[in-house]
């Protein structure tokens, strides 16, 4: 690749504009970034500068050489150079005009860094792993280092009436009670929903993902739990109406399995995707979901459950690892512009107090999974004695402990297990719409 030409000279320039009028630092810093520079001790010097303004200092070279020192960066430049810099000749009014200059330069530098970096991923081979989800990686990381110059809200109008005036704002789930209060998934938008082991969350996240699959949208399920094969048994069961058990035990009557060839032909057009690979860690989920995205039309990611996501070798904290997990899951929602649905289990000490039903602060693992998500959505199956036996009742209420988009509230569906869904009860004993939801 041919070098870049550019004059580094712009750099000091930019940095002496603001010695001579030191308020142009807020305006300046909301354009440029550190990685922009391409002399280091001008990266070193900007970085000082921000750093004395934050303090609520004046910037000149008296006080970001004090600053230097008691940062303990001496090392990074001589205590001439912001002197030196200071002496170029330029003037405040210029700031902005070299700093986009500087920021142009920066990016197309990374940008060149970048092309050179997937060029030796191309003449690697592929003998470390997936070599077009690594380019994907350096592609990402470009992005995130480059920084958007900011602009008045109003210019953002235009673009928000044709988004209302065209596009609806979620997806309605399959059940109207549910969507009555969260109104549906939303685009970068993350849900949790949990129950307890056996509750039916992983038959709520398949049966949503078969919907937003039908719908047209592509979906993605991360199964740590299940394999591929369970999740199609599931699916068949689901969209065919036979009995878990018949398909389970491979016991299927002639009629069955003209139930089997129909699902057959019904899945084998969905634009559903399963990734099943045990011990997967964090960056394995979100591998998947980017090589999704890059197929186009990515609605909805479901991670079933968080709980089983490995963490890497170095973690010295599953807490922290799980808080970081889903503060990432809501980052991924954005920078994909799908819906993600995280599954997880709730804590078994629920069941010793005296009213089982979940409250929000019995989800397991970390309180920033409640945090980074818009809506969070408790299952609850009641019990009820049967001949002398507790058995669950088919009553499943979806608590809606947390909504951003509106009231919390609590919804009471049908759990037909057998056929590995959950439907509307004929009778609705909830009003869809409670007085002041609207």
């Amino acid at each position: 690749m041919t070098a870049l030409e550019y004059d580094p000279a712009t750099e000091a320039f930019m940095l002496g504009a603001v010695f001579a009028q030191p308020s142009r630092i807020w305006e300046i810093r909301q354009i440029v970034r550190e990685t922009d520079f391409s002399v280091p001790r001008n990266a070193a010097l900007f970085s000082i500068m921000c750093d004395v303004a934050d303090r609520g200092d004046t910037v000149s070279p008296i006080t970001v050489n004090d600053r230097r020192v008691a940062a303990g960066r001496a090392h990074e430049f001589d205590a001439t150079y912001p002197h030196e810099v200071n002496g170029v000749g330029a003037y405040g009014f210029q700031a902005m005009q070299f700093a986009e200059i500087v920021r142009r330069h920066g990016e197309r530098r990374k940008l060149h860094e970048a092309a050179a970096g997937i060029q030796e991923l191309a003449a690697s081979g592929d003998a470390e792993g997936d070599i077009v989800e690594k380019a994907a990686g350096i592609i990402a990381e470009l992005r995130d280092g480059t920084l958007r110059e900011s602009r008045p809200i109003g210019q953002v109008f235009g673009a928000l009436v044709d988004e209302m005036s065209t596009q609806a704002p979620f997806t309605p789930t399959p059940w109207p009670s549910l969507n009555a209060m969260v109104g549906g998934i939303r685009p970068g938008s993350l849900y949790t929903v949990a129950a307890r082991s056996g509750g039916g969350k992983s038959i709520f996240g398949l049966q949503l993902a078969l919907h937003i699959a039908e719908l047209g949208q592509r979906a993605g399920y991360v199964s740590l739990e299940m394999t591929e094969k369970d999740l199609l048994k599931r699916l068949i069961s689901m969209m065919q109406g036979i009995h878990q058990s018949a398909l389970q035990n491979h016991q299927l009557t002639d009629q069955g399995w003209a139930s089997v060839r129909a699902a057959e032909q019904a899945v084998g057009v969905l634009p559903l995707e399963v990734y099943d690979r045990p011990g997967a860690r964090w960056e394995d989920i979100t591998g998947f979901a980017n090589a999704l995205h890059r197929k186009g039309d990515l609605g909805l990611i479901v991670i079933d459950y968080l709980g089983l996501v490995k963490s890497p070798p170095a973690s010295k904290s599953r807490q922290q690892d799980l808080e970081d997990w889903a503060n990432a899951a809501k980052q991924l929602a954005k920078q994909l512009g799908c819906a993600v649905v995280i599954l997880e289990q709730l804590n078994r000490n629920m069941t010793n107090r005296p009213n089982p039903r979940p409250l929000i602060t019995d989800l397991r693992g970390s309180a920033g999974l409640e945090h980074a998500s818009d809506a969070v959505v408790l299952m609850h199956r009641g019990e009820k004695k049967l001949q002398g036996r507790v058995v669950k009742t088919s009553d499943i209420d979806f608590i809606v402990a947390k909504n951003r988009q509106g009231e919390a509230g609590t919804r009471t569906l049908r759990f037909e297990g057998q056929f590995a869904r959950i439907v509307q009860k004929e009778h609705e004993t909830t009003a869809l719409i409670e007085p002041g939801e609207v």
